[in-house]
């Protein structure tokens, strides 16, 4: 459970934020709603039962950075703002990201994905990597008319183009989900796959070879056919750790 503050005076713009939250496949408990310079000073002097914030610049009663020259606030903050002039005072803060609205589902999600690799201290349990896969599992594929059936374990890899999911079996055949790769992600238990970014979720064994790319990220060339694909910046640490179970 994420804890979560909102500061923010646009009662459409904290309906958007509830919104995204909603959709968006981590648990969060939203704990404060905050619309001015004043509560915010009044409540973070008291209240510490919280794990992140998401802040506006522009509050009822003035900048939300006049609430920083009054206390200190150790708790890292998600900025979300239409100003982008901000944002080298904001990085002076326990900044973790500063989204320019309007705010995209996509954009709040890596940002508080980049959150939980940071600041959380609880990650993946890997000791089930050892365990044995689940192999019973099936896709229940439609092709025209006909349905086709392919095992959980065939699959090398999912992924999503143009909005449309699909797999990549292990002998190089491709077929359409129906499912949002979120969706995919929740359904598979076998824990030799991973979701390197937003458009892929491979299998260990697609791993042909690996390089390294900017910013500590890592190239990975798939088999079988050769996708070149690369490894988010937020999900880099923990894919590294998972490489080595």
């Amino acid at each position: 459970m994420i804890k979560i503050v909102i500061v923010e005076d646009e009662l459409v713009a904290v309906k958007r934020l509830t919104d995204m939250l909603a959709l968006i496949s981590m648990t969060f408990q939203i704990v404060k709603i905050i619309d001015s310079v004043e509560e915010s000073i009044s409540f973070f002097s008291e209240n510490h039962d919280f794990d992140i914030i998401l802040m506006d610049v522009h509050l009822a009663d003035g900048n939300s950075f006049d609430i920083f020259k009054q206390i200190t606030i150790k708790k890292p903050i998600i900025f979300t703002t239409a100003y982008s002039e901000f944002a080298i005072d904001a990085f002076k803060q326990y900044a973790v990201d500063y989204l320019l609205k309007p705010i995209r589902k996509e954009q709040l999600e890596l940002a508080l994905e980049k959150y939980k690799n940071i600041f959380r201290k609880e990650l993946p349990d890997y000791t089930q990597l050892t365990e044995k896969p689940s192999n019973d599992k099936r896709w229940m594929i439609k092709i025209g008319q006909n349905l086709r059936m392919v095992d959980f374990a065939d699959v090398a890899y999912y992924f999503t183009k143009e909005k449309i999911s699909y797999l990549m079996t292990f002998e190089g055949k491709k077929f359409v989900l129906d499912i949002t790769l979120e969706g995919i992600e929740l359904q598979i238990s076998d824990q030799n796959y991973f979701r390197i970014n937003r458009q892929f979720i491979i299998h260990r064994n697609a791993i042909d070879s690996m390089s390294t790319h900017t910013k500590s990220r890592v190239r990975i060339k798939l088999k079988p056919l050769g996708e070149d694909v690369v490894v988010s910046t937020e999900r880099s640490p923990i894919f590294k750790k998972w490489l080595l179970i």
